[in-house]
């Protein structure tokens, strides 16, 4: 969502009245030229104020650039043009997070559950809706996005900042298997987080019938495929989402 926000360039007026203030994104479009500051010059410090829009929420930096002009010389001509530059820096208040089952003990094989981690103690998903339960294998993890670290986690379980971005997604399809004629697919799940919610979603999976979970958009890697021994499963990345 955009919020407003302001860039203030600082700069030194050698020259005494009014002076353009023109500003754009890096690179796109033309520069508006609308901030006309008036300086005492004599090298003396002018300071002015930028109104833009912006995304606190975003993955990216938005890079902004114009320049400092005293307006005696033409709006568009290049004399007596100073360059600034500047970076605007999101930082979400919803991060991206890894939860992981690691044991101190080595795994089994195959690879056992370690304890539930029930809805109640998962917390809440950034919006405010509640988290399903988790349980994960041994050596393995899942993604979320959350505002904080959930404290007081079954132990072997450990949850830290992941590099990534709850904001960038990716669409994906799924195929789970029976890994072979008499094997069920219970006590196997899906984890994902939804791409337009941010939440933290989970699919289990029964019988012995395979199963294709239709196309999805998921915040990018987030998916993560909790499988028995009983179960195979692929997960397949489509591209961008629609």
């Amino acid at each position: 969502m955009l919020t407003p926000g302001t860039i203030t360039v600082n700069f030194t007026a050698e020259y005494a009245g009014p002076h353009r203030i023109c500003w754009r994104q890096c690179g796109v479009g033309q520069y508006v030229c609308t901030n006309i500051i008036n300086c005492v010059g004599g090298g003396n410090v002018c300071s002015a104020v930028i109104s833009v829009m912006v995304n606190p929420e975003s993955c990216d930096p938005v890079c902004f650039e114009g320049y400092i002009q005293a307006t005696c010389n033409p709006e568009g001509s290049s004399t007596g043009q100073v360059p600034w530059t500047t970076t605007f820096t999101p930082n979400p208040a919803c991060k991206l997070y890894q939860l992981r089952y690691d044991p101190s003990e080595p795994c089994l094989n195959p690879p056992q559950l370690g304890p539930v981690i029930p809805t109640v103690d998962m917390q809440l998903n950034c919006n405010g809706t509640a988290r399903p339960d988790v349980v994960l294998y041994c050596e393995s993890a899942i993604l979320l996005c959350s505002a904080s670290i959930i404290p007081n986690l079954p132990a072997g379980y450990e949850m830290t900042l992941f590099d990534g971005c709850c904001y960038d997604c990716t669409q994906y399809t799924v195929t789970i298997t029976p890994a072979c004629p008499g094997c069920l697919l219970d006590g196997s799940a899906m984890y994902y987080i939804d791409c337009n919610t941010r939440e933290l979603k989970r699919i289990d999976f029964t019988g012995n019938v395979p199963v294709v979970v239709p196309p999805f958009c998921a915040v990018t890697g987030s998916v993560s495929l909790q499988l028995s021994v009983e179960a195979t499963g692929v997960v397949n990345t489509i591209g961008a989402c629609p």
